[in-house]
Formats: C-alpha cells, structure tokens, sequence
C-alpha cells in the first residue's frame, strides 16, 4: 500500500561525515486513512481494532526523536498515543476519536 521508502547518502568530504536522510510517497497511506477514517462509524467494533496506519519514513522519524515504534515501552506507547491524538498527525488516524 505504501510507496517504496527510499534512502539518500551524502558524504561530506569537507568534515568527513555522512548523512542519511530518507523519503516516502505517502500519498496511498494517507488516502486509505482518509477512506478509513470516513467509514470508521459503520465498521464492526471488535476486541482489535485499527486506529492508524504510520508509513514508514514516519516511523523512522519517531525512532530518530526516542520512541521505539518497533518494541514500545510504556513510555513509547504513551509518546505515540500524544501524537495520534495531536491534530499535527490526525492524518495518520484510521478512525474517530481519541486513543
């Protein structure tokens, strides 16, 4: 569903460094999470149920600031929570309300 995440090298020769910056098109998450978010009322409520869908160059900018997407502690958990419920990453939300 989501576009190839692709990742740039630059070497700087000047300091000797390197920098890894990434990129995403984003546009297929984020139009199926507009068509989620619409729906989201008519679908059934179960024990498990989808509340976002993150593309990944999001997730690695989560990782770059501290949050551990990929084995959440309570903490991380509770950072993500705060960003899905900010208006900032409301794009991100598959359904109504707050986490």
């Amino acid at each position: 569903m989501s576009g190839e995440l692709k990742a740039h090298f630059q070497h700087d020769t000047e300091n000797d460094s390197i920098t890894i910056s990434h990129s995403q098109d984003v546009t297929a998450v984020l139009d199926a999470n507009k068509i989620a978010r619409a729906n989201a009322d008519s679908q059934k409520k179960s024990d498990m149920v989808r509340v976002a869908s993150i593309p990944h160059v999001v997730v690695i900018e989560w990782m770059k600031e501290g949050i551990n997407v990929m084995a959440p502690t309570y903490e991380d958990k509770k950072r993500m929570k705060m960003k899905l419920n900010s208006p900032d990453y409301a794009y991100l939300r598959t359904g109504g309300g707050r986490l």
